[in-house]
């Protein structure tokens, strides 16, 4: 019992605990619908994108998480209107927009004269050092991604799975679906600052896969997605702790674990190809 009640006597690891479970809750919860809609890309595409607009706020020495937020949304729009618009499939609009603005990312990061420890945090993710600020964005942010699900949970899972229908219905498909691309990259952000946006995929993807293995229905999956994730979020932060390895690394393998059990135990022993939402 020691083991667990002694690192939270820290400040530092309270904050990394409750800042985990939030960012590990809104990642699961929307990674279902990444899963399902089988564009596990995205989250790449979106957190690796996300340099570029952390690099301009840093050089302007603006909020990186607004800048951020902001910038990683109108790259999530700029894919959906790709994709819509352009007739090209969402996987090329994805590695289209990523791929410039993260070359924009590397040509401003290239520039500077060194790194600081706050655009360093949002790259390889430093959850131990989550100050009362962050973990209030954190916090905040998480909860009104979770609220909007809620609110619009009917909508995001018609338009989600049968948007043909949902016009047919008089339900906006197009304001729906560009409403999830925006969740999806506020949720980025908001995890850059625990996982760093190297790792942030895996908890868009890997809970939710683990879910999946276990039943057939959207919502028991999003509830069991928000489970694992927030278990590998606390044994992934304890063993950060006492190894002294990456927090976000550490959070990242135990969840991919999770899912290895899962998917070796599992009666339904569905494939991987399905499972990470793989073409």
């Amino acid at each position: 019992m020691n083991l667990l009640l002694d690192p939270l006597r820290f400040p530092f690891m309270q904050h990394a605990l409750l800042g985990s479970i939030f960012v590990g809750a809104i990642c699961a919860a929307l990674g279902t619908f990444v899963v399902l809609r089988k564009i596990g890309f995205i989250g790449e595409g979106l957190a690796h994108g996300s340099l570029g607009g952390l690099a301009i706020g840093y050089i302007f020495h603006w909020n990186l998480y607004l800048t951020g937020n902001i910038y990683t949304g109108a790259l999530a729009l700029l894919i959906g209107y790709l994709h819509a618009k352009a007739k090209v499939s969402l996987d090329t609009a994805i590695g289209i927009i990523f791929s410039a603005s993260l070359a924009l990312g590397v040509a401003l990061i290239s520039r500077m004269q060194s790194y600081t420890t706050d655009l360093t945090a949002y790259l390889f993710g430093s959850v131990l050092s989550i100050t009362n600020q962050d973990l209030q964005i954190i916090v905040i942010g998480a909860s009104i991604l979770l609220l909007l699900l809620v609110v619009f949970y009917k909508e995001l899972v018609f338009c989600a799975f049968d948007p043909e229908m949902a016009e047919i219905s008089g339900v906006p498909g197009t304001f729906f679906h560009y409403l999830l691309l925006l969740m999806i990259g506020a949720a980025v952000v908001i995890a850059s600052q625990t996982l760093g946006i190297i790792l942030v995929t895996a908890m868009l993807v890997i809970p939710a896969a683990t879910a999946y293995q276990l039943t057939s229905s959207l919502g028991k999956m999003i509830l069991l997605a928000v489970g694992v994730s927030i278990f590998a979020s606390i044994v992934g932060l304890f063993v950060s702790y006492y190894l002294n390895i990456a927090s976000g690394a550490s959070i990242a393998l135990a969840a991919a674990i999770c899912f290895l059990l899962t998917y070796v135990f599992s009666p339904k022993r569905k494939t991987l190809h399905s499972s990470f939402g793989l073409r």
